[in-house]
């Protein structure tokens, strides 16, 4: 089934900047953007105090592998060390975001059942370093975002998904199931009615959907999807890096409201220790 709807979905999709050429790469690259690093599967580059982090498997349209997360889970230990990044996007080469779990790999049978434990932890520990890191994220969604892609996708901080890009969870279609702490976050992030939708029908939802259920943060046309994110991180740059850590690791937690008050005053207190709270406070 999901290696049917890979080739079909090759076929109908757009790139996340540009049309692909025949080689499977935009047909045209930002030139204020600066590499940082270059693996097989994940590329990494510097454009200003944002990370970009670009899945990059297209003819596989971005299925996840062992050294896809292996190299986005380093990639994004390195980007929250550096502090001179301040925001990272993922986004997807060719023509989908991440169109799940490659099947092709798993249908093979050479896989052991240490290395199936080892994939599974993988992927948890990728969408959990997303949300637990300090360092914003932002997924740019077009194309397809399926299973695994998904799990990544609603992991991150920020959703922006193009108008006709698709996001589901087909997992119950096929036989297999869910990871990423999606089964805890989803609820949380559109409520259980709509989570249970997607998650036992295997529903897809587009983009305009995905913004009205408040998945996304925001669902532009294919055309302008590069440039939501870059105003959206252009927002995140212009906010204080030490708040937006504390307020996103307050976030994520599930204290009583005693302990989230203990929790919030200790945070303040300790933010007043900071440079960032000197140059606001003289700002006014």
């Amino acid at each position: 089934f999901m290696l049917m709807l890979h080739e079909s979905i090759r076929k109908q999709c757009w790139t996340g900047n540009g049309r692909l050429d025949e080689a499977g790469s935009p047909d045209h690259a930002d030139p204020t953007r600066k590499a940082h690093m270059a693996t097989s599967e994940v590329l990494v580059q510097d454009e200003g105090s944002c990370r970009h982090l670009v899945l990059n498997r297209p003819e596989r349209l971005n299925a996840v592998s062992e050294g896809l997360y292996t190299q986005s889970l380093s990639a994004l230990r390195e980007a929250e060390r550096d502090r001179d990044v301040r925001c990272v996007v993922i986004s997807g080469a060719g023509k989908a975001f991440c169109a799940g779990a490659d099947l092709k790999a798993h249908g093979s049978g050479t896989r052991t059942a240490e290395q199936r434990t080892e994939y599974v932890e993988l992927g948890q520990r990728v969408c959990a370093q997303i949300q637990q890191m300090g360092t914003p994220v932002i997924a740019q969604v077009h194309g397809y975002a399926l299973g695994g892609g998904a799990e990544i996708a609603t992991s991150a901080d920020f959703l922006v998904v193009a108008q006709d890009a698709q996001i589901g969870f087909p997992e119950v279609k096929i036989g297999t199931y869910l990871g990423g702490g999606v089964t805890h976050r989803l609820p949380r992030l559109i409520g259980l009615r709509r989570a249970t939708r997607l998650l036992l029908l295997g529903e897809q939802i587009d983009g305009a959907e995905a913004l009205a259920a408040g998945l996304a943060h925001a669902a532009p046309s294919q055309e302008d999807l590069a440039a939501t994110t870059t105003e959206l991180v252009e927002q995140l740059s212009r906010n204080a890096p030490q708040s937006i850590s504390r307020i996103k690791a307050a976030l994520a937690t599930n204290r009583s409201l005693e302990e989230t008050f203990a929790s919030e005053a200790a945070d303040l207190l300790a933010i007043m220790e900071t440079q960032d709270w000197a140059e606001g406070v003289a700002a006014f």
